[in-house]
């Protein structure tokens, strides 16, 4: 049966002019399509940089919803990303909730989370924390400018993320 089903796949290359197989992935880890490069400047708590996404692995998926999202759906861009010395994956979360189009959103629209691999380390943006987040037309890259709450300690605006950043949905 077997010998059958793989006489069937030759013939069927054949007929697409296919003459050769291709090989199959490899098992290094896989970045995102797109253009993850980010240029996000870290103060605070957390000093550091981030220029760019670090590939997936397992659970920890880079995902963005880019131009799938439509008016009044929750726009959001999740990533993993080396800030500072440590070598430590962290992972930044940005939700536009009722998504309107590009333009600029402010604390009520946008929650933002940062947060250490293990969450002992975590901020947010909470009511009194200031944000402008920007969306160009594409969905897929804007600035942002938001002051974090210290999740643990309740310090508002202990964390600082300011800069450009893109994402391919």
């Amino acid at each position: 049966m077997l010998r059958l089903a793989g006489i069937v796949a030759l013939v069927v290359l054949a007929a697409c002019g296919q003459t050769s197989v291709n090989a199959g992935p490899s098992p290094s880890p896989v970045i995102a399509t797109g253009n993850w490069n980010e240029n996000l400047t870290l103060s605070g708590d957390l000093a550091g940089q981030i220029t760019s996404v670090v590939p997936d692995q397992g659970s920890q998926q880079t995902y963005c919803s880019g131009a799938k999202v439509r008016n009044g759906e929750i726009w959001s861009d999740s990533f993993y990303a080396v800030i500072d010395t440590s070598g430590n994956e962290w992972q930044l979360n940005i939700l536009v909730e009722n998504f309107r189009g590009p333009g600029t959103y402010g604390s009520r629209d946008v929650k933002i989370s940062l947060q250490s691999p293990d969450n002992s380390r975590a901020w947010l943006n909470q009511g009194a924390d200031k944000v402008t987040f920007t969306i160009d037309r594409s969905f897929q890259s804007g600035t942002i400018d938001a002051f974090l709450t210290n999740a643990f300690s309740g310090k508002n605006g202990a964390e600082h993320v300011t800069g450009s950043w893109n994402c391919r949905g």
